[in-house]
């Protein structure tokens, strides 16, 4: 019987119980983090913490994210529900809590944030798809993508265009904007590579800045890739040597179809995989120097 994290007590799922007033259910007011743990650990803590609490100050939120904390509530959390031996994914939400006003405007009053952890074995498909690589869509937006930048409850877009890509058989979506450049995936970053260069594009098109993101802008300096943060248009992805898809649970995901276009050859390319052998190494690392405190391969929030 699975266990979730709620306001300070593990309870277990059928028994937890959120205010009907909650304005994370009636507003979308809130904040989540998705994080994976392998096999007890829980990589990037600090920079996914980081974020949500940046988010949570800019739209008035009171949070706060020690990480010896959570790293606990996590950990046991895991233990709890069977999961501290295999990879798991973590998803921490927190909304505005209860306002019993109803109006859109929150009350003046302090807050009570609602804070809830749920954890779940990870998807087994992820290292398969890593293995011969994933197809995708395109979807065109005309409305701004995340003018805050923040991981908000409100993913209805991501979640139509998610639906959509599965009823083409397509297992991602990109979200292309009005000059035709990709901006982001529904649940993910996108790099491309051609002619010696790792691109992915930039935080002023309005993308999510990406956690894995980061990680993997920072390995590819560190071995010696040229990265640039620049547009990636649709035609140019399309004839492009690589691509790859980055998130928490994904980590790196090898992109091989768009619109039911190949890529290149229609595998996984060798800086593709190369960087996902990275990626692993970072985590191992990460782990490793954990007694030390040293847990981020990179500043967080950079």
């Amino acid at each position: 019987m699975a266990v979730v994290y709620l306001n300070g007590r593990y309870v277990q799922a059928e028994r937890a119980k959120v205010s009907a007033f909650d304005r994370g259910f009636s507003y979308g007011d809130g904040l989540f983090e998705t994080i994976r743990a392998y096999a007890g650990w829980v990589f990037s803590l600090e920079c996914h913490l980081a974020r949500l609490k940046k988010g949570a100050d800019q739209i008035g939120i009171p949070f706060k994210g020690d990480v010896g904390e959570w790293r606990q509530v996590m950990s046991k959390l895991l233990r709890r529900n069977r999961l501290q031996a295999v990879d798991a994914s973590l998803r921490l939400t927190v909304t505005r809590g209860p306002d019993v006003l109803g109006s859109l405007l929150p009350s003046d009053a302090p807050s009570s944030p609602t804070l809830l952890l749920v954890a779940r074995p990870l998807d087994a498909g992820i290292a398969e798809r890593q293995q011969v690589g994933i197809g995708v869509i395109t979807v065109h937006w005309g409305s701004p993508f995340n003018p805050l930048q923040i991981k908000s409850l409100d993913y209805l877009y991501n979640m139509l265009a998610m639906a959509q890509a599965r009823r083409e058989g397509a297992q991602e979506a990109l979200f292309v904007d009005h000059d035709d450049c990709v901006v982001e995936g529904a649940t993910s970053n996108l790099f491309s590579f051609s002619k010696g260069v790792l691109t992915t594009p930039p935080l002023s098109s309005g993308l999510l800045p990406g956690i894995t993101r980061d990680v993997i802008i920072e390995l590819a300096k560190k071995d010696g890739l040229r990265v640039s943060e620049a547009p990636v248009h649709l035609n140019d992805l399309l004839v492009t040597d690589e691509a790859f898809l980055t998130g928490s649970l994904k980590e790196i995901m090898p992109l091989i179809f768009v619109d039911g276009s190949k890529i290149s050859t229609g595998s996984p390319g060798p800086v593709t995989q190369h960087l996902q052998k990275c990626y692993r190494a970072a985590v191992e690392k990460e782990r490793t120097r954990a007694h030390v405190g040293a847990h981020c391969v990179r500043p967080c929030g950079a």
